[in-house]
């Protein structure tokens, strides 16, 4: 009986071990999609690893806009709405609560809106447009 145990036991922790991060350390790696109108608005998500929802606090820059929506929605990702901008590249600057500062240059591209004759194509897509 003594033997299962231990091997429940050691079972567990390398499972434990294996299912961590390797470090544990917060990584941030690129903006999807990596480009929206200069309006702002656009929901974005930034993905990476070693996010801690309802724990970790992040303050996010686009170009020098901060972003008033910020939800950490899960171990690799974080859901934006991002500020208004000018057209062009911007960095992505990501401070963390713990001191940590993450930038990913150029990761977003603000870009003119499409102006179109059909307001329903803006907001819904081609599809709506042709159910007229």
């Amino acid at each position: 009986m003594k033997r299962v145990y231990r091997l429940v036991t050691i079972l567990f922790v390398l499972g434990l071990l294996v299912s961590c991060d390797e470090t544990g350390k917060i990584r941030v790696d690129r903006v999807e999609p990596d480009q929206g109108i200069t309006a702002g608005g656009d929901r974005v998500n930034i993905i990476g690893a070693g996010f801690q929802p309802g724990k970790t606090q992040a303050r996010i820059t686009f170009g020098t806009h901060v972003v008033e929506q910020v939800v950490i929605s899960s171990t690799n990702k974080i859901s934006v709405v991002t500020p208004n901008g000018d057209k062009g590249p911007v960095d992505v600057t990501l401070d963390f609560d713990n001191g940590s500062r993450y930038k990913i240059p150029n990761g977003f591209r603000y870009m003119e809106a499409k102006q179109t004759g059909d307001v329903r194509q803006a907001f819904f897509g081609k599809q709506a447009a042709d159910k007229k």
